[in-house]
């Protein structure tokens, strides 16, 4: 009987799929795209990993909005600035919910992340407190004086171990992280229990594929299968991921209710939240969840990997061209001079250090591919029809890789941004504009991680040289690294040459420490 059952249940989803497909596929105004299989769709077609790669080609051939299906979910890829724009900007309300992640949310439990929510109460008030912690210009300025403050130490961290610049990256975002959102400091990674505890398992979470196309994501049935279970390994790394986000989430949280009883917490993102779910009555379930989700997703938002990524980026960047190196050197003397350091006053005065960070957003984007919209109703765009519930991704990749819009974009030219004159707040073409998303789900932290990129290159172009290492024949060693993909991209480890300028670039940083 049971057998039965299920045959027939079996044979009822069947005929929905295939009702479904074939109302769908005699629709001809849908937007171009690659042949479909039956049932299957495009997602034969679809890699593990460098998925945004595979849309570029699609794109390609297709155009810049491209229509595909997962099995039987519908799939928009847009690959222009102004597809995206006109989509998720000035059509927001219908494009700014989010599709199903089972990976992610429902066995990661990731459920509390802002951005993966759909648009319910939890997501607008997370949304709130971010917008008020993040994105009000006043509490942007509040964090300079911080943010000047380990800056300095990362230039410390630098003199001290040059070969390991990326634990110096790591430890200058994590301690800025800790400090506005806990209230607490951190020294180094490797002292710190909670970064040796919880990075591991965010690294994993990271990896892979996209958010929305996972292969768990795609067949949801794949998350029953059991831990046990030979070729199981996805699943027992997601049981080691979804302790990492647990761990990010309660950690923290215990920590400042901690020190918030104890009455030696200091001002940050967390206690301010806590404050004011308490002054509104009783501090129920509900607010602890939320308080937990939101500083959960701060920590992973800034510490591990896009803020990093763009900064790596940058000094791979600088290693690869040493002539654009130089020149913003020469700005940078003309600007601040040898006896400070810069500070964000100096900004605006260093126009070659900013396009070389619009560059660095373009040809490295942390996140290829922006975490899925979908859209709530059906739409015509351009007379292409978008079915009700597609899946929307934007592939930041392709769009930077625009070579009508960035002329031979494989090449790394700060200069290209010269010509275009980037005057305004909307242009398309400033990559600063579209690298942390679009619509009503564009990155919250968006304005608090470029003042952390940019000060961080504007501090090593002042006191650092940086160049080729030396193989023992003494012959420039031309780093290569891959770039691994997944929800975000990083770099894998390469070797480089970074050293004070002078002996008074030297000791411009051990004084700028003693006098911290």
């Amino acid at each position: 009987m049971a057998v039965t059952t299920a045959c027939a249940v079996a044979t009822l989803a069947l005929c929905i799929l295939c009702s479904i497909y074939l109302r769908r596929s005699k629709r001809n105004d849908l937007p171009p795209g690659p042949p479909r299989l039956p049932i299957l769709g495009n997602v034969h077609q679809l890699p593990l990993r460098d998925q945004h790669k595979t849309f570029r080609e699609w794109a390609s051939s297709y155009g810049d909005i491209v229509y595909t299906e997962f099995l039987t979910k519908p799939v928009i890829i847009v690959s222009s600035a102004k597809v995206a724009y006109d989509l998720m900007e000035k059509r927001g309300v219908k494009y700014s919910s989010r599709p199903r992640f089972v990976r992610i949310v429902e066995m990661i439990d990731w459920s509390r992340n802002v951005a993966f929510r759909k648009n319910d109460d939890t997501w607008r008030r997370h949304r709130k407190w971010y917008q008020q912690a993040f994105i009000a210009r006043s509490a942007v300025n509040g964090y300079q004086p911080l943010q000047l403050r380990e800056v300095r130490r990362l230039l410390h961290d630098l003199l001290q171990n040059p070969s390991d610049f990326t634990a110096g990256f790591k430890r200058y975002i994590a301690s800025l992280v800790f400090e506005i959102g806990y209230g607490r400091t951190t020294a180094s990674l490797d002292g710190d229990d909670f970064i040796r505890l919880v990075d591991p398992g965010i690294a994993e979470v990271l990896s892979g594929s996209s958010s929305g196309t996972a292969p768990v994501d795609l067949f949801p049935i794949l998350k029953y299968v059991p831990t046990w279970m030979p070729g199981a390994e996805f699943r027992r790394r997601i049981v080691s991921a979804g302790k990492a986000i647990a761990a990010t989430e309660d950690i923290p949280y215990n920590m400042v209710q901690n020190d918030m009883t104890t009455d030696v917490a200091q001002p940050s993102f967390a206690s301010n939240l806590i404050q004011e779910c308490s002054r509104k009555g009783a501090f129920t379930e509900k607010d602890e969840s939320d308080v937990k989700g939101a500083m959960g997703t701060l920590y992973i938002g800034e510490a591990p990997s896009p803020s990093v990524a763009a900064i790596i980026a940058f000094v791979l960047a600088m290693v690869q061209n040493p002539g654009i190196y130089k020149k913003a050197q020469e700005e940078m003397a003309s600007v601040v001079g040898d006896t400070k350091l810069p500070d964000f006053e100096d900004r605006e005065s260093l126009p070659y250090l900013e396009n070389i960070i619009r560059e660095v957003y373009r040809w490295c984007p942390p996140v290829p591919t922006a975490v899925p919209h979908q859209s709530d109703d059906d739409d015509i765009y351009r007379d292409f029809y978008i079915p009700k519930g597609s899946m929307i991704i934007p592939n930041i990749w392709a769009m930077f890789r625009d070579s009508e819009v960035y002329p031979d974009p494989e090449a790394f030219k700060p200069e290209r941004y010269l010509s275009m004159n980037l005057n305004e707040d909307f242009d398309l073409r400033d990559p600063r504009r579209i690298v942390f998303g679009f619509g009503r789900r564009i990155c919250p932290g968006r304005f608090f991680a470029d003042n952390n990129v940019w000060l961080a290159a504007a501090s090593i172009v002042a006191t650092m040289d940086i160049s080729k290492a030396r193989d023992e024949q003494g012959n420039e060693i031309m780093p290569a690294p891959k770039w691994l993909s997944g929800l975000s991209v990083h770099l894998e480890p390469f070797a480089c040459d970074i050293r004070p300028r002078s002996e008074k670039s030297q000791q411009l940083i051990v004084d700028s420490i003693m006098n911290d």
